[in-house]
């Protein structure tokens, strides 16, 4: 006499803690998370805007980790791509209550996409440990959205603080990854090379500012230098070491009045 399997011939009664069927069980739901894929690719091409995405060039060599700055940075030429864009404009209305907050936003772009778009500038994405990713310091426009905008202004610019590729409430249907959760915020423009904002060379006059003399922003020819190669071995140097035995040694410099190292 064969023993009945309660858990498939009988499912409603359940007597050990093993399934013949699991709803998220990755390994036999390929087709299905196929298909939220491609549904998330078309809601956003359907939905979405283009975008000037420039990527941060960001190298390690040249960044100072020290202060946490990259001052010879600059951005690849733009590349269009397709967001989903839900804009969250409420800056005025926040600082009516005593609150600083600039304008962001968070967008949705297709992992896929993204890829095929970009993994071509492998000679940036090569010192980024090849992840071709969008990432933090990353700039893009609404090109699209703000290109009638009135008085001949230019579109916003964005700069990605925060890329998530797992939020199982809104991004990650079955489990599966199909689209980067990004949010960003309007970026604090300070003349980054490769991006056109001001009016002296995008020749948009809805930018210009008052001042006093008869040019603003960057000089004439002024331009960003290429940083020069970290010496070989600056890893090898402790600001802590160096702190104890050069600056604060008391056998050789007379620092007792300000205590001891320690």
């Amino acid at each position: 006499m064969s023993q009945i399997n309660y858990n498939c011939d009988f499912p409603g009664i359940v007597q050990t803690d093993e399934t013949c069927f699991r709803f998220t069980d990755k390994s036999i739901q390929s087709n299905e998370r196929t298909l939220f894929s491609n549904y998330w690719r078309e809601q956003i091409n359907l939905y979405g805007t283009k975008v000037n995405y420039f990527v941060n060039t960001y190298n390690l060599l040249s960044a100072d980790n020290f202060y946490g700055e990259d001052t010879t940075k600059v951005f690849a030429a733009p590349r269009q791509i397709i967001l989903a864009v839900t804009l969250n404009e409420n800056a005025i209305q926040l600082s009516k209550f005593g609150f600083e907050s600039d304008d962001d936003l968070t967008a949705y772009i297709h992992i896929s996409s993204f890829y095929d778009n970009f993994f071509t500038l492998s000679s940036v994405y090569e010192k980024q440990f090849n992840l071709v990713e969008p990432k933090a310091g990353d700039v893009f426009q609404l090109s699209e959205y703000g290109n009638d905008r009135p008085g001949d202004r230019q579109a916003k610019y964005f700069e990605i603080t925060e890329k998530l590729d797992q939020d199982i409430a809104q991004i990650n249907n079955l489990q599966g990854h199909y689209v980067f959760l990004i949010k960003a915020k309007r970026l604090d423009y300070s003349f980054e090379p490769n991006i056109p904002f001001n009016n002296l060379t995008s020749g948009i006059s809805g930018n210009s500012q008052i001042y006093e003399e008869s040019f603003a922003g960057r000089l004439s020819g002024g331009i960003n230098e290429e940083s020069q190669r970290k010496k070989d071995g600056y890893d090898q140097y402790d600001v802590d070491s160096i702190s104890k035995n050069d600056v604060f040694d008391m056998s050789v410099n007379d620092t007792d009045v300000y205590g001891d190292y320690y």
